[in-house]
């Protein structure tokens, strides 16, 4: 649906969420300590502050209680149940509003449960002010965010999701009409698309008829799209399904108004969208919660690894230099998620100025004729790598046998270019001769080890290495992630390093 939060949101309102919680519980401890004391918190704050001493009275009873280890347990549970960070369900500020006050009040319930039956002695006024402290703090923090949001509504129209509407009939001059109406504030809806040619060029509900089905593709990279609704009728069965696959493929998430017809599209759903039912396609690749727990995972891992092997950095590095003359770093052009091209951090184990034509040639015959290791090594099975490549240095056959070469590419997954886990990005002259479907691969952010990587690496062709990819895809999970990364070392060991 369009009302979907950023990422960036998600995991900025969960931080303070978490944290205001926390510091509500830190001063419900001082305030009942002053209430007990029967203190004025007003006319008496030095002597509460000298009462309420930091080594011997407050920091003791904190430790003593497990309310702030609980909470850190139950609060993101119950936000998540009541979707609080999901924006197809706090689609509006009174419904994220009214959706914080449930998970809070939900939240405190269960706390309160628990503390009867696991550790009675929390003070019962201590809860009964931190209840309210918790839920003035985060529902506060909310209508100052939305206060900002709306002296800055300008800027955020900018930043609307841009809507194509596929389909000019009777239908889609509704669907225009409708959003026009209920989402005027989240989406700006760019045209439509209509195979009528004396359509084409007139205006329906305000908006533009700017071409036919066959100019979809261009049209969306051109306006960068971000949502398609197709509203085609059941006649047009066979153009639906082709320009949805178009659209998936270019990364733009399609909605279709339900019709006597039959889909079979991965996270497909029955939803609505501003008023109309529609069955929702699902966004291509990742989905948003998906995509906010791999991303704080990326962070966290990358940080503290980048940490634990930067003497093995220094030392690589020593050694490339004394090997061959030239850079310690090979930075090499990539095709990433959705197609947009990054610059690739690897060790330099090739010497400088190294001819790609070779290469390019080797990969060129493998993808088009879908060669296995058996039918490339005349029937010895093996590898698809280049053999007795004399591009690469000494201290380049180690480190590419051993994966260290692929080290740096930790940087691009701080960047956001690159995750620990997922397809390996491919070169441009790679992704040129892909057919439509190889292309699917990259509807995920691409990783430094993968799910390939670890079973086969090099030794299936490149069609069944793009199946798994699809199948990493359309089967993430965090665990699945946690999975391949501890199998990696075990695959380099055994001589399938991931890369």
């Amino acid at each position: 649906m369009i009302p979907q939060f950023s990422i960036r949101r998600i995991i900025g309102s969960f931080i303070v969420d978490l944290l205001a919680t926390l510091l509500a519980l830190l001063l419900a401890t001082i305030l009942r300590v002053a209430v007990e004391s029967e203190a004025s918190l007003l006319l008496n704050l030095g002597a509460i502050l000298e009462r309420v001493s930091i080594i011997e009275r407050w920091p003791l009873s904190l430790l003593q209680t497990p309310v702030f280890f609980l909470i850190p347990l139950i609060w993101p549970f119950f936000f998540a149940v009541f979707g609080v960070y999901d924006g197809t369900r706090s689609s509006t500020r009174k419904k994220e509003l009214g959706n914080v006050f449930l998970a809070v009040s939900t939240a405190v319930f269960v706390l309160t449960g628990v503390l009867f039956f696991t550790y009675r002695g929390t003070s019962r006024l201590l809860v009964l002010i931190f209840i309210f402290l918790d839920l003035l703090t985060l529902l506060g923090w909310r209508f100052v965010f939305f206060f900002y949001l709306s002296i800055t509504d300008h800027q955020r129209r900018s930043m609307c999701k841009q809507v194509l509407i596929v389909g000019a009939g009777e239908v889609g001059q509704r669907v225009a009409q409708e959003l026009s109406k209920y989402a005027k504030r989240d989406i700006r809806i760019l045209a439509f698309l209509d195979d009528d040619p004396a359509k084409i060029g007139q205006e329906l509900a305000g908006y533009p008829i700017v071409g036919g089905l066959d100019h979809i593709f261009e049209f969306t990279q051109t306006f960068q799209v971000h949502y398609a609704v197709l509203t085609l009728p059941l006649r047009a069965h066979q153009r639906l399904i082709h320009a949805a696959r178009k659209l998936q493929d270019a990364g733009v998430r399609v909605q279709v108004v339900p019709d006597l017809f039959t889909l079979s599209f991965p996270n497909a759903s029955l939803e609505g969208f501003g008023g109309i039912p529609v069955i929702d396609l699902g966004a291509p690749g990742l989905q948003t919660e998906q995509r906010a727990v791999k991303r704080f995972f990326d962070l966290l891992a990358t940080s503290v690894g980048l940490i634990l092997i930067s003497p093995l950095l220094l030392i690589i590095a020593l050694l490339i230099k004394l090997d061959s003359p030239g850079p310690v770093f090979y930075k090499q052009k990539r095709i990433g998620e959705n197609g947009i091209p990054f610059r690739m951090y690897k060790l330099r184990s090739m010497k400088v100025d190294t001819d790609e034509s070779l290469h390019k040639q080797h990969v060129t015959r493998l993808i088009r004729e879908n060669l296995d290791p058996e039918q490339w090594n005349g029937g010895k099975g093996g590898s698809l790598k280049m053999g007795d490549d004399s591009r690469i240095t000494r201290v380049g056959h180690f480190i590419r046998a051993t994966s260290i070469d692929e080290l740096p590419q930790l940087f691009n997954v701080l960047r956001g270019e690159m995750s620990l886990v997922g397809p390996r990005p491919p070169v441009p002259y790679e992704y040129s001769i892909y057919q439509d479907w190889h292309k699917r691969r990259l509807e995920a952010p691409p990783g430094i080890t993968g799910l390939w990587q670890v079973r086969v690496r090099n030794q299936v062709s490149f069609d069944e290495m793009v199946r798994l990819d699809l199948e990493y895809i359309e089967n993430h999970s965090f665990w699945l992630d946690i999975k391949l990364l501890l199998q990696t070392p075990w695959a380099v060991i055994k001589g399938k390093g991931a890369g």
